[in-house]
């Protein structure tokens, strides 16, 4: 490993994992009014009687309960009221009023600490409500007059540009009408973007032979970054993979982006628990930073993107282990990019395989002989998914050892001895699906098939700040309402209620290796809840219904952390 990359490493990774404190509500989205707690850091030993409820444990020795007594943050009863009360002594009492009680969600795959960044300091793009690239540009040009010059403008949408009258992205020139004393960018998702000139020159992507010698961190040539260009040679603006380009945001501003908006985006949503996919080092750094300070707002497992924010030795040399870190804050794992989106931006195909089978299986045997799960993003089709599983099997041929490996949005998971083999390997799989179907619908995985094959799949927002929304409960809804009433199942691959929460919490927690502490409600586990607005019993319904649940309180460790006010 390099000096810099150790250095830059070490402190990363060496900063303080304990402290006290509170965080900030956001304005921008619906969590403005909101009522929140303090982090749960400011008091660790949290004792809680939570009574009178309709709690849905997902234990199968003890499915259901009307209380439960936490000491110390933990679980420590769960039974009726009356034993709560009378083993309660001092413990502060939350009278649910006989409402549904589930345990605290917890989204594997998302960018946490990016969609903190979004909503603090980028462009609303999306469409609607715009209509036209016209809008864009208004948007984008407002902010720019209130951005010093020199600092990056960014614009965020998804589904770009069909959701534009002119069903194409902005050319360069257009976005240089915003601006040139500012480097300007207008993302689709994360994957596929338009710069204008100063952008495109700040990134090294104007010109086409710097492009080509433009390596990842060790060294790695990249893939798939590709630089549309005009009959002359110069840039069109449009470019993919381009993302781990950009410089990160300072310090100070990534951590007073997660104190706005790590409320309303995450917790009043009910989630208690994140696997983060950082960006850049910095970003986790600010979190370690938060965590030291007492201000960490929620439970964050963190993944390692190889070789986009680190090198492969680098990552290896850190000395990282599985369990590293406390229960706020642990190193999950480390992610790989398979393949990236696959196309060229345009909807043109094109096969971005960042690795050789030969590279794909070393990596997936250093981290597997060292005990370090490996998530691998797979999109493009069959091809991507064998290359990974073969990997694996690899890994465990020349180490036989029980590993949770995963493939993310494996959307063409469909094949079922390919099924079957990531049972037998022991794999998980992720599902990005956290939000309404829409209208006429259909598609998507086959869900049903991988919960009857145990393959115990994960839901996932995958959210970088951007599906407007986003939630655990629209997710549920989406997989077990039928299509037409806004679910999103294939036909006949819709879930039950139970299995759909199985996917946010105790199939999640498996999948990420925490099912000790949390995803279900036992005594020993962490005391992370969610308090429903339902007093029926949402198993009983599959109709558009349940699309009107929603989140009352969220308890972390012990401490109501969101309570919504009551009307």
């Amino acid at each position: 490993m390099k000096r810099r990359e150790f250095v830059k490493q070490s402190v990363v990774v060496g900063a303080a994992l304990t402290g006290a404190g509170s965080f900030a509500c956001s304005e921008r989205e619906s969590g403005a009014g909101m009522r929140t707690g303090a982090s749960p850091a400011a008091n660790a030993g949290g004792d809680l009687a939570l009574v009178n409820a309709k709690i849905l444990t997902l234990e199968d020795q003890q499915p259901e309960a009307e209380a439960v007594l936490l000491r110390a943050g933990r679980i420590a009863l769960v039974g009726s009221t009356n034993e709560v009360r009378r083993e309660a002594g001092r413990a502060r009492v939350f009278d649910a009023g006989g409402r549904v009680v589930v345990p605290g969600f917890i989204d594997a795959h998302v960018h946490f600490e990016y969609t903190c960044l979004w909503n603090a300091y980028q462009v609303d793009c999306h469409t609607p409500p715009h209509t036209d690239i016209a809008g864009v540009l208004g948007a984008l040009r407002a902010k720019a007059a209130e951005t010093p010059a020199g600092r990056w403008v960014i614009g965020r949408g998804a589904g770009l540009p069909a959701g534009f009258a002119e069903k194409r992205m902005p050319t360069r020139q257009e976005m240089d009408t915003v601006s040139e004393a500012h480097p300007l960018l207008l993302l689709s998702a994360m994957h596929v973007g338009v710069l204008n000139t100063r952008g495109l020159r700040e990134l090294g992507l104007w010109d086409a032979e710097n492009v080509r010698r433009m390596r990842w961190p060790g060294g790695k040539p990249r893939v798939g970054t590709t630089v549309h260009r005009d009959a002359s040679g110069a840039p069109t603006g449009v470019v993919t993979e381009m993302w781990d380009l950009l410089p990160p945001y300072p310090l100070a501003e990534t951590r007073a982006a997660i104190q706005a908006h790590a409320g309303p985006q995450f917790i009043s949503k009910g989630i208690t628990s994140v696997t983060t996919m950082p960006f850049h080092a910095d970003e986790l750094r600010a979190s370690h930073e938060l965590h030291a300070a007492g201000e960490l707002p929620l439970r964050l497992q963190f993944f390692y993107q190889v070789p986009h924010t680190i090198s492969v030795d680098g990552f290896f040399d850190s000395g990282l282990v599985p369990g590293f870190g406390d229960d706020m804050l642990r190193f999950g794992g480390l992610k790989l990019f398979v393949t990236g989106i696959f196309n060229d931006g345009l909807g043109n195909r094109v096969e971005d395989y960042k690795w050789t089978q030969e590279e794909l299986n070393d990596v997936v045997y250093r981290a597997h002989s060292r005990g370090i799960p490996v998530a691998m993003h797979v999109i493009g089709g069959a091809e991507p998914i064998e290359r990974a599983l073969t990997a694996v099997e690899e890994a465990q041929r020349r180490d036989p050892r029980p590993g949770r490996h995963r493939l993310e949005h494996a959307s063409q998971l469909s094949d079922p001895d390919n099924v079957r083999r990531m049972r037998a390997l022991g794999m998980r799989v992720t599902i990005t699906r956290a939000m309404r179907g829409r209208p006429g619908q259909t598609g998507g995985s086959p869900w049903k098939t991988f919960v009857q094959e145990g393959l115990e799949p994960m839901a996932i927002s995958d959210t970088t700040g951007t599906q407007p929304e986003f939630s655990p409960l629209g997710g549920i809804a989406s997989l077990v309402v039928e299509p037409g009433e806004g679910g999103a199942a294939p036909p006949g691959q819709s879930v039950t209620f139970d299995e759909a929460l199985r996917m946010w919490t105790l199939w999640a927690a498996r999948g990420s290796s925490q099912e000790r502490d949390k995803g279900s409600i036992r005594a020993g586990k962490l005391g992370d809840f969610v308090v429903l607005s339902a007093s029926a019993d949402p198993r009983a319904s599959r109709g558009a219904e349940l699309f009107d649940v929603n989140v009352d309180a969220t308890i972390l460790g012990g401490n109501v952390v969101f309570e919504r006010p009551s009307t």
